[in-house]
């Protein structure tokens, strides 16, 4: 057995921060999308689905992936 058959692969976690989460949720730039979230929190997606729907943007989609948040809208 090879050396490369014998690791395990393993997925990258970041670790969710409350500075992350609150950069997120007050100083977010709705330029461009898909937006990348790291270390934000899964439970700020709802708030972040309201803010896109009261700024106009339709079609918002919220995925939670192991390195944070991944944002989707389109105006």
């Amino acid at each position: 057995m090879s050396y490369g058959a014998k690791q395990k692969q393993t997925t990258i976690k970041r670790r969710v921060t409350f500075q992350d989460t609150w950069k997120a949720l007050w100083r977010m730039s709705f330029s461009h999308f898909p937006l990348i979230l790291p270390g934000v929190h899964p439970l700020l997606a709802p708030l972040i689905m309201f803010r896109l729907k009261r700024r106009g943007y339709s079609n918002c989609r919220v995925e939670v992936t192991p390195g944070g948040l991944v944002v989707h809208a389109v105006r």
